[in-house]
C-alpha cells in the first residue's frame, strides 16, 4: 500500500502540487520563527553564562509590571553588605535605559529596535559588566565612554564631542574611552554610554541612587552562606542572587521575550495551515471521487477497506512530508536572511551559529504531516467504503453522508455562538470582548458546516446579474453542482476575508475613536509636546517652552506604572489647572479641586474595573512602595487620562520621577499657533532633537500611526492566507477540468470555442470567490462591530465601518478569482477533443 500511494503521487504530481504549496507556506512560518528565535536567543544567552559578580543584589520592586524607571537604593546598603563575613567588596552599580545617543549630525542614531543604556563606570574591574578597550576612564560631567561597536558604527573617535539626551537633561561631553559591549545582563550587546559614578547618578537619574550591587567574595567563602547572610542583613527590600541564579533569570527573561515573538508567528503559521486544510480536504475529496473506479478495482482484487484507506493516507503523508521539508528549508533560509541583514546593519548582537534544533525539525514535520493526513482522513475513509462491485460500473461514485448531521451540528454551534454573544454584550469590557471573539470563532465554524445548505441558492442569486448566456449558465451550474465542494473551497476564502474585514472595521473604529477622543479631550491646548522613543524627558523642556514668546501656559503630565491589587494601572501626575482647560473633562462625581487635597481622580472605566467609588480608599503600589490613596472624583472615560490621576505634589510624594512625559501648551490670545510652534521647535531642536511639537491635528495623526502600522503588518500576513485560499480555487478548477474531461470534450464537439470555455471557468471561479468573500464580509463586520460595542468605554467609543475599503477588498478578491481561472482555462482549452470524448 505504501508503494502504491507513493506511485500515485508521482504519477499525478500536478494534482497535489498546490496542496504541497499550502503545507509549505504554513510550515515555513513556523520554521522561520523557531529557527530565528532559537538562533538569536542562543546568541544572547551566551551573555548570561558567566556573571562577573559572585553575588548580585538588586532592589525588589513592589509591582510586577515592567517599568522604565527601576527601583533603586542608596550607597548605605553597599556599606552594610561590606560588613557581612566573607564579603571582599560590594560595588554599587547603575544601569538605566531611556538614554538617547545622537550622531555627529545631531540626529538620533539608528539602533534597529535595540535599547540604549546608560551606566556608571565600574570601580572594581573584577565585577565590571564591561571592559575598557582604549582611552582613559571618564571623569566629571563633561567626559563619557561609549561602547566600541556603537562608536565604530556611528563614526565617533576618542576626543570627539558626543551629545547625549537622558530623562534628566541634555549634555555634550568628550569621548575619553571605548568599552566592550556589556558582557552580561539586559544591556548585553546594546549601545552603552557610561560616566563616572557620581556623574552617572546626576546625569542619568537627576538624584542619588543605584540599581544593583556587585559583590565579590573572599577566597574560600561559602557562596550560599554569604547569600543568606546578606539577605538577613539587608532585609526583604532587596533580591540577593548568586551568579548561577542571575544566569538562569536572564535566560528565562530571554525565553519570555522571544516566546512572545514566536507566538505571534506561530499564530499566523496556524492560520496558514488552517486555511490550507480546506484546500487539502477539497483536493483529496475530488481526487478520491475521480479515482473511485480505480479504488473499487483494488477492492475487487482483494484489498481490504483498511488497505484502501491507508493508500490515500500514505499519499497525504507523502505530500505532508514534501511540504514540511520544503517549508523547513524556506524557514531556515528566512532565518539566515534575517541574521545576515542584522550583520549588514552592523547591529551589536552577539553572533551564534544557526540553531536548527531537533525540536524544530520534529515540530515542522508533525505539523505538516499531521495537518495533511488529518485533512485527507475523511476522503480516505470514504474511499475505503467503496464496494468491490463498483469496479464493474461506469457511474461509480464515492458515497456521501447525509447533510442531516451537518445541519444538527451547525445549528447547535450557531445557537452556542448566539448565547455567548448575548452574555458578552451584558458583560462588556475585556471579558465581553473575549467572549465575542470566542462566539465569532464558533459562528465561523458553524457557517462552514452549514454553508453546503445555502451555497446553491446564494450562488444562483449572486450570478443572476451576469445574464443567461450559455457560458455563464454552465459556469454557474458547475458551481451549484457540488455544494459541498463549492462551500469547502469558498470557506477558506471566507475565513481570510472575515479576518481582513474585521481588522478593517476595528482599525477604522480605532482611528475614529482616537480622533473623537482627542477632539473632545484637548480643550485650550493648541500644542502638545511628546518625545519619540523614550517617553520621559527633562523638566528643562517645559521651562524653555514657557519662555517662548506667545506661549500662554505650559501644563505638565508625568506618568509611571503602578498596581492596585493584581491590576496593572497607569499613574499620572498633572500640574495645576491641567483638568480645567488643556484637557477637557466631564466629571461623573466630584471635581478637579480634590487633587489639591492629595486625593485621586479615576476615569469611570478604571473605577469600575477596580470596584472603587468616591470616598473609598485603596493601596497603590509603585516602584517606591505601597501608598494609601482616597478616590475624590470620578471622570467620564478620557483617552488622555486613562490612569489614576494625582496632582504633581501628590505624585512626587509617592516617589514619581521628576521628569515629564507630556506637555500641553496654551497659545496666548492674539498669537498664531504655527509661529509659536516654530518658536518652541527652534528653542528645543538642538538639545532635544527627538521631541515632537505638534498641533492638535498632527497629534491626532501621530496617535493613529500605531493603528496603521499594526494594520499593515497583520494585513501582509493575512494576505498569505488569502493566497492559500486562491490556491484552493485554482486547485478546485484544475481538478474540475480533469473530472469533467469528457464533458469538456463534448462541449467542444458541439461548437463551444476556447473563449467560451475560459469564460465558463471564470464564471465558476467568480461564483466561488463571491460566495466566500460576501460570507466573510458579513461575518467579519458583525464580529468587529460587536467587539466595538463591548469596548465603548475602553477606547473604541466610535464605530466606523469603512464601506469603500470593504468594497475594494471584495473587488480585489473577485479580481484574483478571475486570475485563478486562467491556468485551469488554458488546460481545458488545450484538451484534445477526440481524446477528451473517449476518456472515462
Amino acid at each position: 500500500m505504501f508503494k502504491l500511494g507513493l506511485r500515485s503521487v508521482l504519477a499525478h504530481r500536478l494534482r497535489f502540487v498546490l496542496c504541497t504549496i499550502a503545507v509549505t507556506l504554513g510550515v515555513s512560518f513556523a520554521a522561520g520563527a523557531m529557527v530565528f528565535t532559537d538562533t538569536l536567543s542562543t546568541a544572547l544567552k551566551k551573555n548570561f553564562e558567566v556573571s562577573t559578580a559572585d553575588i548580585t543584589v538588586t532592589p525588589s520592586s513592589p509591582i510586577a509590571s515592567g517599568t522604565d524607571r527601576p527601583p533603586m537604593f542608596q550607597s548605605a546598603v553597599a556599606d552594610r553588605i561590606r560588613t557581612v563575613p566573607g564579603v571582599a567588596d560590594a560595588v554599587p552599580q547603575l544601569l538605566v535605559s531611556d538614554v538617547q545617543i545622537l550622531g555627529p549630525d545631531g540626529k538620533l542614531i539608528e539602533n534597529y529596535g535595540l535599547t540604549s543604556f546608560g551606566a556608571s563606570w565600574p570601580r572594581d574591574p573584577r565585577t565590571a559588566p564591561f571592559k575598557q578597550v582604549s582611552g582613559t576612564p571618564p571623569a566629571g560631567t563633561e567626559q563619557l565612554a561609549l561602547d566600541e561597536s556603537t562608536a565604530s558604527r556611528v563614526g565617533y573617535h576618542l576626543g570627539d564631542q558626543v551629545r547625549i539626551v537622558t530623562p534628566a537633561r541634555s549634555l555634550t561631553a568628550t569621548l575619553t574611552a571605548l568599552t566592550t559591549p556589556a558582557a552580561a545582563g539586559v544591556a548585553a550587546g546594546a549601545p552603552l554610554v557610561s560616566f563616572d559614578g557620581a556623574s552617572a547618578q546626576l546625569l542619568l537619574l537627576g538624584q542619588p541612587g543605584w540599581t544593583s550591587i556587585a559583590v565579590s567574595l573572599k577566597p574560600g567563602a561559602d557562596r550560599n552562606a554569604v547569600q543568606q547572610a546578606i539577605a538577613k542583613t539587608v532585609g526583604s527590600s532587596v533580591t540577593v542572587r548568586t551568579a548561577e541564579q542571575v544566569t538562569a533569570d536572564g535566560q528565562h527573561d530571554l525565553d519570555n521575550t522571544f516566546g512572545g515573538f514566536s507566538t505571534v508567528l506561530a499564530l499566523f503559521a496556524g492560520l496558514a495551515l488552517f486555511v490550507g486544510t480546506f484546500l487539502i480536504v477539497n483536493t483529496f475529496a475530488m481526487v478520491v471521487a475521480q479515482r473511485s473506479r480505480e479504488l473499487a478495482m483494488l477492492r475487487a482484487i482483494g484489498a481490504s477497506r483498511g488497505q484502501v484507506t491507508r493508500t490515500i493516507l500514505v499519499e497525504s503523508a507523502v505530500i505532508g512530508f514534501l511540504g514540511s521539508t520544503v517549508g523547513l528549508l524556506i524557514g531556515i533560509g528566512v532565518a539566515v536572511a534575517i541574521r545576515y541583514a542584522y550583520q549588514l546593519l552592523e547591529l551589536p548582537i552577539p553572533s551564534a551559529s544557526l540553531q536548527v534544533s531537533a525540536a524544530t525539525i520534529i515540530t515542522c514535520y508533525v505539523l505538516g504531516i499531521g495537518v495533511t493526513v488529518g485533512a485527507a482522513a475523511p476522503a480516505a475513509r470514504r474511499a475505503g467504503m467503496l464496494p468491490p462491485v463498483a469496479a464493474m460500473r461506469d457511474d461509480v461514485g464515492v458515497p456521501e453522508r447525509s447533510l442531516l448531521k451537518r445541519v444538527s451540528i451547525g445549528a447547535f454551534m450557531l445557537l452556542m455562538a448566539i448565547l455567548l454573544y448575548a452574555i458578552a454584550m451584558s458583560l462588556g469590557g475585556l471579558p465581553g470582548t473575549v467572549l465575542v471573539v470566542l462566539a465569532g470563532g464558533i459562528a465561523v465554524l458553524a457557517v462552514v458546516i452549514l454553508s453546503p445548505l445555502i451555497s446553491r441558492y446564494v450562488v444562483r442569486a449572486l450570478m443572476y446579474p451576469f445574464g443567461r448566456e450559455a457560458a455563464v449558465t454552465l459556469g454557474r451550474r458547475n458551481a451549484e453542482r457540488n455544494p459541498r465542494r463549492t462551500s469547502a473551497t469558498a470557506s477558506a476564502l471566507m475565513i481570510s476575508v472575515s479576518l481582513i474585514a474585521g481588522l478593517l472595521v476595528i482599525a477604522a473604529s480605532a482611528k475614529a475613536s482616537i480622533n473623537q477622543s482627542i477632539t473632545d479631550a484637548l480643550g485650550t491646548s493648541d500644542i502638545v509636546v511628546t518625545n519619540d522613543g523614550t517617553p520621559a524627558f527633562s523638566t528643562e523642556v517645559g521651562d524653555r517652552a514657557a519662555k517662548v514668546p506667545g506661549v500662554g501656559a505650559v501644563h505638565r503630565v508625568r506618568q509611571q506604572p503602578g498596581q492596585v491589587g493584581s491590576a496593572n494601572v497607569q499613574v499620572s501626575g498633572v500640574s495645576d489647572g491641567t483638568l480645567s482647560g488643556p484637557i477637557s473633562t466631564t466629571f461623573d462625581s466630584g471635581s478637579a479641586t480634590v487633587l489639591g487635597a492629595g486625593q485621586a481622580v479615576l476615569p469611570r472605566n478604571l473605577a469600575k474595573t477596580l470596584q472603587l467609588g468616591v470616598g473609598k480608599s485603596f493601596d497603590l503600589k509603585t516602584t517606591t512602595g505601597t501608598h494609601r490613596l482616597t478616590v475624590g472624583a470620578i471622570l467620564a472615560p478620557n483617552r488622555q487620562l486613562n490612569a489614576v490621576v494625582l496632582s504633581l505634589p501628590a505624585y512626587q510624594k509617592i516617589g514619581g520621577a521628576g521628569t515629564d512625559n507630556l506637555l500641553y501648551v496654551d497659545v496666548a490670545q492674539g498669537n498664531q499657533v504655527p509661529q509659536v510652534r516654530a518658536g518652541i521647535l527652534d528653542r528645543l531642536k538642538k538639545d532635544y532633537p527627538t521631541l515632537q511639537v505638534r498641533d492638535q491635528q498632527a497629534y491626532a495623526a501621530a496617535a493613529r500611526e500605531p493603528v496603521n502600522g499594526v494594520l499593515a503588518g497583520v494585513g501582509f500576513l493575512l494576505a498569505m492566507a488569502i493566497l492559500i485560499s486562491l490556491l484552493g480555487i485554482v486547485n478546485t478548477l484544475a481538478l474540475g477540468v480533469v473530472e469533467r474531461t469528457r464533458e469538456i470534450g463534448l462541449l467542444r464537439a458541439i461548437g463551444t470555442d476556447r473563449r467560451q470555455l475560459g469564460r465558463m471557468l471564470r464564471v465558476e471561479s467568480i461564483a466561488i470567490t463571491l460566495l466566500g468573500s460576501l460570507l466573510g464580509l458579513v461575518i467579519g463586520v458583525v464580529i468587529a462591530a460587536s467587539i466595538q460595542s463591548t469596548l465603548v468605554d475602553n477606547g473604541l467609543g466610535v464605530r466606523d465601518i469603512p464601506v469603500l475599503q470593504l468594497v475594494v477588498a471584495v473587488l480585489v478578491a473577485v479580481g484574483f478569482g478571475v486570475l485563478a481561472a486562467v491556468w485551469p482555462a488554458r488546460r481545458a482549452a488545450r484538451l484534445d477533443v477526440l481524446r477528451a470524448i473517449a476518456s472515462e
